[in-house]
C-alpha cells in the first residue's frame, strides 16, 4: 500500500516520456500476475479514457493541432495523454496489489494508512471495511456475464442487491518489521530523487 501511495505521488510530477515508460512497466507487471488484466481494464475504461483525453484537448489553451476554429490544442492533447497514463498506472498498480496480497492484505494496508482518522474521532476500521466490501462486490459483478438489455441489467442489479453479506470479516493487522523500514526509507529516497530530477 505504501508503494502505491508513493507511486500516486510520483506520477503527478512525471513528464510524458517517463510516464509512458512507467505505464509499460506497470502493464507488464500486471500481465505477469493476470494475463487478461491489462486488456480488461482498457476495454472497461475506454470511454472514460477517451473522454478525458479529448476534454483536455479542447480545454487546455495552446497551439491548434490544425488550422480550424474548433481544433484541439497540441498542449491539451499532450496533457490529456499524461492524465490518461496516470490513471492507467494507478489502476494497474491497485489491481496488482489486490492480486498480490488479496482482500485481507488490502484491508490491513488501508487500516494502517487510515490510522490518523482516529485522531479526529472517525473509525478507520469501519471505513476500510466498507471500502473493501464494495471492492469485493464490484469484483463479483464484473465477473458476471455482461447483460445486453435494460431488463437484464435490472435483474443483475437486483441479484447484486440480494447477495448475502459475509457473516464476519476478520481485520488482520500485520506486525511492522525491520524490512518495512528499509522499504519505506528506500521509497522516500526514490521519491525525493524523482521530485528533484523533474523540478
Amino acid at each position: 500500500m505504501l508503494c502505491w501511495l508513493m507511486a500516486a505521488l510520483v506520477v503527478q510530477f512525471l513528464p510524458l516520456v517517463p510516464l509512458s515508460f512507467l505505464a509499460v512497466v506497470a502493464a507488464v507487471l500486471l500481465n505477469v500476475q493476470e494475463r487478461t488484466g491489462v486488456g480488461q481494464s482498457l476495454r472497461r475504461m475506454r470511454w472514460l479514457l477517451l473522454t478525458l483525453w479529448l476534454t483536455m484537448g479542447w480545454s487546455v489553451p495552446g497551439d491548434a493541432l490544425f488550422d480550424t476554429a474548433w481544433a484541439p490544442t497540441r498542449e491539451g492533447l499532450a496533457e490529456g495523454a499524461r492524465h490518461v497514463l496516470r490513471l492507467l498506472i494507478l489502476v494497474w498498480l491497485i489491481r496488482g496489489i489486490w492480486l498480490a496480497v488479496g482482500r485481507d492484505g488490502v484491508l490491513a494496508g488501508l487500516l494502517f494508512l487510515l490510522r490518523p482518522l482516529h485522531w479526529v474521532g472517525l473509525s478507520s476500521e469501519r471505513f476500510a471495511l466498507r471500502l473493501c466490501l464494495t471492492l469485493s462486490y464490484a469484483e463479483q459483478l464484473l465477473a458476471a456475464t455482461r447483460p445486453r438489455t435494460r431488463s437484464a441489467w435490472r435483474s443483475l442489479m437486483a441479484e447484486a442487491m440480494a447477495l448475502p453479506a459475509p457473516d464476519g470479516v476478520q481485520l488482520r493487522v500485520y506486525r511492522w518489521r525491520a524490512s518495512d523500514n528499509v522499504v519505506l526509507v528506500s521509497l522516500a529516497v526514490g521519491l525525493g530523487a524523482v521530485m528533484k530530477a523533474v523540478a
